[in-house]
C-alpha cells in the first residue's frame, strides 16, 4: 500500500459575482494565506496550492497528516473570510482521502492515485443542483459507511458556517491557535465572554 495522503480541492463560492480586478486580489489573498496556514501546520503539508487556470476558481493543496485535513481546511477559511473582500469569500472543500500514486510536490495538479480521484468526485457532489450553494465540505474515503456518516455532520456545520460573521471567522481564527478564550481575548481585544459568544 502507497502513502496515504488528502487531497484537498476547492472552488471559490459564486466566482462569478466578483468584478475582474476583486478575482485578482482574491488569487492573492488565498496565495498569502496559505503562507500563514503552512507557518502553523509545517508538517501537515505534503503539497502548497496549485491553480487550476481551466477551471479558473478552482485551487487545491495536499496533506501529507490526514488527521489535520479539515482543522486545516477550516483555518485556511476563516483567514480568507477575514479578507477585505466584499462579499465576504468563501470556498468550497473536497477531501479525498487515499493513496497517492504519481507525486510532484511542486504542482498538485500533475499527482494522481486515489485521494485526487476521490476529491474530484466531491467536487462534482458539489456541482450537483441539488447540493449547489448550501454545502461547504465533503470528505471522501472510500468507506461507504463512514462517508455518509461524515456527511451527516458535516451538512450540519455547513449549515451553521453559511452564516457566520468575520467576526466569528475571527474568534474560530484564534481558537485554532491559542488554548484559551482568555488568550483570544487578549488578542482581540475584547472581554473572554465575547469571544465564548462569538
Amino acid at each position: 500500500m502507497g502513502k496515504i495522503v488528502a487531497a484537498v480541492t476547492c472552488d471559490i463560492v459564486r466566482s462569478q459575482r466578483y468584478a475582474t480586478e476583486l478575482r485578482k486580489r482574491i488569487d492573492t489573498v488565498l496565495k498569502k494565506e496559505f503562507a500563514t496556514v503552512y507557518q502553523a501546520y509545517p508538517n501537515a503539508i505534503h503539497t502548497p496550492t496549485s491553480f487550476n487556470i481551466t477551471v479558473g476558481d478552482e485551487f487545491q493543496f495536499v496533506l501529507s497528516k490526514v488527521e489535520k485535513a479539515y482543522e486545516l481546511t477550516i483555518f485556511y477559511r476563516a483567514l480568507v473570510a477575514l479578507a477585505e473582500i466584499t462579499p465576504m469569500i468563501s470556498f468550497r472543500s473536497s477531501i479525498g482521502i487515499g493513496e497517492i500514486a504519481v507525486e510532484n510536490k511542486k504542482d498538485s495538479y500533475s499527482q494522481d492515485g486515489k485521494a485526487f480521484h476521490r476529491s474530484r468526485d466531491g467536487i462534482n457532489f458539489f456541482r450537483n443542483q441539488k447540493f449547489r450553494g448550501r454545502r461547504r465540505t465533503k470528505i471522501v474515503t472510500g468507506d461507504r459507511a463512514l462517508d455518509e456518516t461524515l456527511d451527516l455532520l458535516l451538512m450540519y456545520q455547513d449549515l451553521l458556517e453559511e452564516k457566520w460573521t468575520r467576526a466569528q471567522w475571527e474568534a474560530i481564527r484564534w481558537r485554532l491557535m491559542l488554548p484559551t478564550y482568555e488568550e483570544i481575548a487578549g488578542k482581540l481585544g475584547v472581554a473572554y465572554q465575547n469571544v465564548q459568544k462569538r
